[in-house]
This record gives structure tokens, sequence and C-alpha cells, in this order.
């Protein structure tokens, strides 16, 4: 468990490092001035049990002398004033420091939160196509926070906690060397007994939580995705049944974990008070007369016990939680340590771009999870300024062709180019800032049309000059014009308030709002009605001669004026040509085209 403890000081950033280190010494000194209160009782309720007499305690006499008290009664309200100024001192520097650590805790729960989303964000494509976005979710909205609070805040608090053990059971071995020694070996036992009992237990409820946050954050996602469809076929049952069963894991594990961090704290307070009135009985039963000069060595420990017993409870506590939380920091740990300044090199990306004839020579590629190719030696040539359809059967590789002319998947060999330039690492991101992109899953913010059209670009930031130029290639002006909020309208979360055509064509018109050189259509006029995707596909062939358009489409009549078709097949390219050409030539053509 101390190598995870290091581990987790270790991904936090030099300034979160600086800060726990200050924060270390604040615990401690909070420790000190709660002991020092401690410290100070035991003199003063032995001062009451001889009856204000300072005669025996000669630091009170130096005290009278130099501040030149007259009576017992004045020493005594001094000795109050001094000693409830002491524990004012102890209380203040104790909350100061409690919401120190709060906020140290939030700080760094945002802060790997915002370095998670930022490497998740600059993650490839190919990445989120093999993972499962509840699960980085759940890193982000549940591991993060189980990290803060239930490892790190326990970690700061249980040394302050050992601070305060340490001081204290000097001082009451100090005080009465044979009780501190029973009491202490007593306390200490017992609570490693009960740690060394539900530690996997622990461990395990802990991985439980993880497994059923990733569950229910998956079934959120889908339910929620598709919950016309799930109406429709009267399915709720079925989510709502599997998120019940989640939930009641959740709280089972989560419930037992709380239970076993408190528990022992009933068992210990139980121990000692049968402990204290065990000695009362006995020195009332004995008639020793030995009650009275035990009283006050009682009283000193009880108020120590008031300190020492929490203290060892934190301790317990916080070792619990963090046993019961490694497995959510192991969930976040080689990510975390990977995204170091992770942000800043994502938001390095300039303005630059790269054209030019787009060349595919040689493609293979395998998807890690297949064992078979999904392209296979494929060879094209994109003119600059051209238009290109790519037509085939569903599952022959289409959409995996032209991730990989966006450069969003990189080749399993051969090479992609653009003007000549090698797409690498360094140059995709220059051929990028040149693509609009239509795609056929489409995302629809829960914002106004401008928000959607510009997509990403801060509201007061938003070119409208050229959203209105966008939206009139899209064929939306019309319709904009007829609302009461024109481009300002909100569209609803995943566009609920608008038609599926209206989507599409907002989608459509995002992809020229960064006047883009390459415009790229996966089936992106789909779901729109003929009437529409003519009048769209007559925008697109007058400003064809200006851009590059590279298009999958679902219906052969969109791809009818393309000056090149590529008919792809298992992975292959199978023939191409003008659609003319392939008209006259090609079986595969003839088939797809229902002649």
């Amino acid at each position: 468990m101390l190598n995870k403890i290091f581990k987790l000081i270790k991904i936090l950033t030099k300034a979160h490092q600086k800060k726990l280190l200050l924060l270390q010494i604040l615990v401690i000194i909070s420790a000190v001035l709660e002991v020092t209160t401690i410290l100070l009782f035991g003199p003063f309720l032995a001062f009451i049990g001889k009856n204000g007499d300072a005669t025996s305690f000669p630091y009170l006499l130096n005290a009278v002398a130099f501040f030149g008290i007259n009576s017992e009664k004045d020493l005594f309200i001094y000795m109050c004033i001094f000693l409830l100024i002491i524990v004012l001192l102890s209380s203040l520097f104790s909350i100061i420091t409690i919401r120190k650590l709060s906020f140290f805790a939030a700080n760094v729960g945002s802060e790997f939160g915002d370095r998670l989303y930022s490497f998740y964000m600059s993650k490839s494509y190919l990445y989120h196509s093999n993972t499962n976005s509840a699960e980085i979710i759940k890193k982000i909205a549940t591991e993060v926070s189980r990290v803060t609070d239930n490892l790190l805040q326990p970690i700061v608090q249980i040394n302050a906690r050992i601070a305060t053990v340490v001081f204290l059971s000097i001082f009451i071995l100090i005080y009465n060397t044979v009780v501190a020694i029973a009491g202490i070996i007593i306390i200490s036992i017992t609570y490693y007994t009960l740690f060394r009992v539900v530690k996997n237990r622990l461990s395990v409820n802990g991985e439980q939580i993880s497994v059923a946050s990733k569950l229910r954050f998956k079934l959120l996602n889908e339910g929620l995705n598709a919950i016309k469809e799930i109406q429709i076929l009267g399915r709720e049952h079925f989510f709502i049944n599997k998120f019940n069963v989640s939930g009641k894991q959740f709280a089972n594990s989560y419930g037992s974990n709380n239970s076993m961090y408190n528990i022992p704290k009933y068992v210990i307070e139980l121990m000692l008070y049968v402990t204290m009135l065990l000695l009362i009985l006995y020195f009332v039963l004995a008639d020793t007369g030995e009650l009275s000069t035990f009283l006050p060595t009682l009283a000193v420990f009880g108020i120590a016990s008031l300190k020492l017993l929490p203290s060892f409870q934190q301790i317990y506590s916080g070792v619990a939680q963090i046993r019961s939380n490694i497995s959510a920091f192991d969930s976040i740990y080689s990510d975390l340590l990977t995204s170091v300044d992770i942000g800043n090199n994502f938001y390095s990306r300039n303005s630059e771009r790269i054209s030019g004839s787009i060349t595919l020579n040689n493609a293979f590629f395998k998807y890690s999870s297949e064992s078979e190719f999904a392209l296979n030696d494929i060879n094209i040539i994109i003119p600059f300024r051209s238009k290109i359809g790519i037509v085939g059967p569903s599952g022959s590789g289409k959409s995996t062709l032209i991730d990989i002319l966006m450069g969003s998947i990189n080749l399993s060999s051969g090479t992609l180019a653009v003007g000549g330039i090698p797409i690498n690492k360094e140059s995709v991101l220059k051929f990028r800032n040149n693509i609009g992109y239509v795609s056929q899953t489409l995302l629809i913010l829960d914002g106004t049309i401008a928000e959607n059209i510009a997509f990403g670009v801060n509201l007061e930031e938003i070119d409208y000059d050229r959203l209105a130029k966008s939206a009139e290639i899209a064929q939306l002006t019309t319709w904009v014009d007829s609302l009461q909020y024109s481009f300002h309208t909100h569209v609803g979360e995943r566009g609920v308030k608008i038609s599926g055509g209206q989507r599409q064509r907002i989608a459509i018109a995002r992809a020229f709002y960064n006047d883009a050189e390459y415009i790229f259509f996966d089936e992106a006029t789909s779901s729109l009605d003929t009437i529409t995707e003519n009048s769209i596909m007559e925008t697109i062939e007058k400003i064809s001669e200006l851009k590059t358009i590279i298009m999958i489409a679902h219906r052969l009549s969109t791809v009818k004026s393309c000056d090149n078709i590529y008919i792809i097949t298992e992975g292959k390219i199978k023939d191409q040509g003008s659609f003319k050409y392939l008209l006259e030539h090609s079986e595969d053509f003839l088939t797809m085209s229902g002649v």
C-alpha cells in the first residue's frame, strides 16, 4: 500500500507536491496544538484538586510572581482564560487546516479530471472506437473523486493523527506509564486485528464499486441515448432492472465498506468506558480511600482519550479507505502518468494547413481485434479539387478507407501523402486544419444553430458572415430565416427539437464553416429527402471546382457527377472510373445500381 501512496504523490504536479508538503507542516502544528490543550488540562485539574493551592506547583508560583497575581481566585481566572485562548487557537488552526486540506483535495481532483479529459480527447479515433465511453466517463466522473477523497485526504489526515497519537502517547506515558502502556497496547492491537480481518473484504468491495460504476454509466449512456427505441419496443424494464441490480451491488459494497470504516470506533469506546467504570467501581467497593487521588488521573486520561480515540479511529478509517479505493487509483494511474503535460502539447496546434493531391499507396490496415485485413493493398489518387465517390456494399471497408484518408487512423503498412507530404504525427494536424467532415452519425450539441454550425467556437467569436454562407450551401437559409430567433434558436439535446434532415443540413453547414479545402461526406445525405439531396448536390457541384470532395454514398445517384468513383469490396478496390464508364463496364456497379 505504501508503494501506491508514493505513486500517487509522484503523479501530482510539482506545485501540488509543494502544497502537500506545506499541508503536512500545518497538520503537524495542528496536532501539536491539540496535544498542548491536553497537556495544560492535566496541571489545571491537579490545581483544582489542590483547592487552588499553588504552592505545590513551582511554575505557577513563578507565574504569580511575574504577573503580580494577588489571589488564588485571580490565578484561577487567569488560568481559565489562558487555557481558553489555547483551546481557541487550536480549534481555529484545525479549522483553517481542514479547509486548506479540502480545497487542496478538490483542486487536485479537478486537475486530475482535466488531465484525463485532455488525455482522452487527444487519443486517436482508433482508441475511442475500441474503448467503451462508459469506461472513460467512469474514470473521470467517479474514480478521480474516489482517489482524491478516499486516498489523498486520508493520507494527509493519517500523518496528522499519527503526530497527535505520538505526542499524546509521550505525554500520558510520562503522566502514568503503566496505564498509558496498557491503554495504547490494547487500542493498537484491537485496531490492527480489526484491519487484518476486513482488509481483503475492503479490496473486493472497492473492485465491485468500480465494476458497478462502469455498468451504471454504460446503462445511462445506452438508455438515455436510445430512449425512443426503448419506449417503442417496451424494453424499459430490461434497462431499469439491470440498473437496479448494479445499484444494489454498488450500495452493498459501498455500505459494507463504510460500516467497516466506522464500527471499530464504537468497539473501542465501549472498551474504554467499561474499563473506566470498572476502575471507579473497584475503588468504591474496595473503600481504600484512593478514589479522590485517582480521579484527577482518570480525568486526564478521559480528556486524552477524547483526542486519542478519534486519532486512532481516523488512522484506521484512513487506512481502510485507502485499501478500499486502491482499485480506483490503479484504473487511472497509467493514464494520469502518461497525461503529464498532455494539455500543453494538445493545445499547441496552430492554424497552418497543407494541401494538394491525396495519394494512398500499397495501403494495408487491420484492426487489432481482427485476424483479417480490413483494407488490402489499396492504391488511390485523389487530384486536388476533384470530386471522388467511394461505393460498395455494407462491411466492404468504405468507412475505414475514409478514416484512413482523413488521417483518423494509421495504416498498418503503406503510405498516405497530401501534396507530396507524408502524413505523420506532425503533418496530420496541418491536414486536419483543412478538412470538413460530415458523418453518418451526427453530433448535435445542446445549443443554438449558430453554435452547432461553428462547433467548438465561443459564441462571441462566431463569424456570422461565414455562418450565413455555410448555411446557404447546406440549404438552411430559408428555414433559419423563418425561425423567431434565427441562428440563435436552440435545437435541444442531440437536436431533438428539429427534424433529421435539418440535423443533417446543420452538419453539412458545419463542414463548410471553416472554409476547408477537403470535404468528406460519409453517407451524409442518406437521411435527406430526394429533393433536398438533389438541391444540396447541385450546390456542391457548383463549389466542387474550388474544393476537393470525397464522398461515401448510400445512393449511387449521389456520386453520379463525381470525376472518379472507386468500388470497394471486401477491403479491395474492385474497379474505378466515371459513373458512365462503370455503368457500362462494371458488373459490381450494375449490381449495386439495381440494373
